[in-house]
């Protein structure tokens, strides 16, 4: 699954970056502020459905829960994309970006889509069959990224990004549908209210903490449109795109495949599972996040023109939050196998509060400061969620040397990265400095990780020699 994604995303970023040329910062703004419009209206019209078919979809009442949650689903989500386009001239305005209105219904109508395959998805999680989820992500991203690039290339404008999405959730939904089948999710039953009332007791609080975290990651976006208009909101959104790729590409594969297979584990394994588990995230992710966020500035340099120069800054700051981001997706992953719904909303509502709050309060100190927002909540969410599930009988002192060993290797990568940086700078071509910084910081990172993070690092290849033995066996046997 995380093989699958990461080649289709990386089409996919390359992609983004060609549409970007394509297009000026305040049209892409105005097309991040309809994407998230869009986006906030699908987890209000999902209250829990897809974890509640993977937490209790199991066992003889399997077909009467997945049932539920696709009529669930359906309805909830027509009547909540239907009010959003009718609504969206009056939404795009409260933001100070009316031309965002313009891309709405179009994208509504690519969420409506890919709501279609949510319950096939969730279905093939919760049979652990992650091949098939990946490879319909894989193929939605390369569908949309050849779109795009292709209608942005023709003077298509922001309606480029509007079709390519529009495109992706068909080919990722039919390859789903294809994977799962019909009948485990769309066989009908009898509907009781009993059901749906179980579904709600437990997916509301679940409901309101995916708003929260979702809105933690995205409104940050509408907030930058209100405060410092749609060209610089156009810039933020990508930088947070770019720095969100270790956290999203690889962290929330990781983490969904997490969730699943914690739930179930025996209670009393799940702690031993998760510390394994956050060990092996931090040795993968912090050097990716920290690493992106070194060489931001000759990356942008070379492979952004002129007018997209202002997202290096922001990228630097903003990488943070793929340290700590992925971290807080893990501890969802933990509480939700637990069934802690209630502690996670109230943890993911802080968060969001902490993260709009301060982007607010920092707005008078410019953009870049009122960025950081993003990684100091995060941060703060980190150290909080760490705390509580501490409680449940995980120990804290292993999951902070879990985090302290590979911070330690990434210590020593930034200082060899930037003294090499201070010795070549202006002396060859940017594209060498940029192939220089990265090779001489990954080399750093895994000769120190070697040595720092020696236990968990031999299990990661341990790990990875096992997942390859089938593979090869098949191959040549």
């Amino acid at each position: 699954m995380i093989a699958t994604s990461m080649g289709a995303r990386i089409v996919g970023l390359f992609g983004t970056l060609i549409v970007t040329r394509c297009l000026a910062p305040a049209v892409m703004g105005d097309v991040a502020a309809a994407t998230i419009i869009s986006l906030t209206t699908g987890w209000l019209s999902t209250w829990g459905f897809g974890q509640y078919a993977v937490v209790k979809g199991r066992g003889p009442d399997a077909l009467e829960v997945t049932w539920h949650a696709t009529v669930a689903y359906a309805v909830v989500g027509v009547v909540g994309f239907g009010i959003v386009i009718l609504i969206a001239p009056q939404v795009a305005s409260a933001l100070d970006a009316p031309q965002a209105a313009r891309y709405i219904p179009g994208l509504a109508l690519a969420a409506v889509i890919r709501r279609i395959g949510a319950t096939p998805e969730r279905v093939l999680t919760r049979s652990m069959q992650f091949r098939s989820v990946g490879l319909a992500s894989a193929a939605g991203e390369v569908s949309y990224a050849v779109v795009a690039t292709c209608l942005a290339a023709n003077g298509w404008g922001g309606d480029a990004v509007v079709v390519g999405n529009i495109v992706q959730s068909s080919m990722a939904t039919a390859l789903l549908i294809r994977a799962a089948g019909w009948a485990a999710w769309a066989t009908p039953v009898p509907l009781r209210w009993g059901r749906f009332a179980d579904m709600l007791r437990f997916g509301v609080p679940l409901a309101v903490q995916l708003i929260a975290h979702s809105a933690s990651r995205y409104w940050g976006t509408l907030a930058i449109v209100r405060i410092f208009g749609s060209a610089a909101a156009g810039v933020y959104s990508l930088a947070y795109n770019l720095a969100d790729i270790p956290a999203i590409y690889i962290g929330e594969q990781l983490t969904l495949v997490l969730m699943p297979s914690l739930a179930s584990l025996p209670p009393d394994r799940r702690a031993a599972a998760f510390e394994r588990a956050t060990r092996m995230l931090a040795l993968i992710l912090f050097p990716l996040a920290i690493g992106l966020g070194l060489v931001a500035k000759p990356l942008v340099a070379l492979v952004l023109p002129a007018n997209w120069q202002g997202v290096a800054p922001l990228l630097t700051v903003l990488s943070a939050l793929s340290v700590s981001r992925p971290i807080t997706c893990a501890l969802s992953s933990y509480m939700e196998a637990r069934e802690q719904t209630g502690q996670l909303m109230f943890l993911e509502l802080a968060n969001l509060v902490l993260l709009l709050g301060g982007t607010w309060a920092l707005s008078g100190l410019g953009l870049t400061w009122s960025a950081g927002a993003v990684g100091i909540a995060f941060g703060i969410y980190a150290v909080a969620g760490v705390w509580l599930v501490a409680r449940n009988g995980l120990s804290i002192r292993r999951l902070a040397r879990g985090f302290v060993q590979p911070l330690a290797a990434c210590g020593a990568m930034a200082v060899v990265v930037l003294t090499v940086r201070a010795m070549i700078e202006g002396t060859i071509s940017i594209g060498a400095q940029l192939g220089t910084e990265i090779a001489v910081g990954a080399l750093t990172y895994v000769l120190v990780a070697s040595v720092v993070c020696r236990e968990t690092a031999r299990n990661l290849v341990e790990l990875a020699r096992d997942m390859m033995k089938p593979r090869a066996a098949r191959r040549f046997g």
